[in-house]
């Protein structure tokens, strides 16, 4: 019985992670779409931790200049795996011009936005760690990832 009940309690807690990671995502997809954060990751990162809802967001080490597009990584600077019970926030386009992206968010560079497509992208990666250990035996990796694309303004 207590089985079910911490199992199901599990479920609850991957469900809520997934709405307080999509939120986040989608709220700082929606202030890099910004003319304000043209050269600058600051407010967004500040954006994700915000409404990161109590999960430990911090930019991903690869969220820097010349990193792809989250929806068709290619190349060395693509989205990583964060470690266990830590979400990393991924910019696309990214102005950060160093590791940690935190720490080095401005840039004397324009967001490199395509003048075609015009869309900026934030993705979102928790690594999900259950309550039960034998949940966690049955499952190596839970990566609850999401991914918000807005057109910029």
């Amino acid at each position: 019985m207590l089985l079910i009940l911490f199992s199901a309690i599990d479920i609850c807690r991957v469900l809520y992670t997934y709405t307080a990671i999509s939120s986040a995502a989608r709220d700082g997809a929606r202030t890099a779409s910004l003319t304000g954060s043209l050269y600058s990751d600051c407010q967004i990162i500040s954006e994700l931790e915000q409404v990161g809802q109590g999960f430990p967001v911090r930019m991903d080490p690869n969220s820097i200049v010349g990193n792809s597009d989250p929806n068709n990584p290619s190349g060395s600077l693509q989205p990583t795996t964060p470690p266990p019970n830590v979400g990393y926030a991924y910019i696309w386009p990214a102005v950060a011009t160093g590791d940690p992206p935190d720490s080095n968010c401005n840039s004397g560079t324009q967001r490199a936005i395509s003048p075609s497509v015009k869309h900026v992208a934030v993705e979102v990666q928790y690594h999900f760690t259950p309550l039960l250990p034998f949940l966690g035996s049955l499952t190596q990796d839970i990566i609850i990832r999401t991914v918000s694309v807005v057109t910029t303004e």
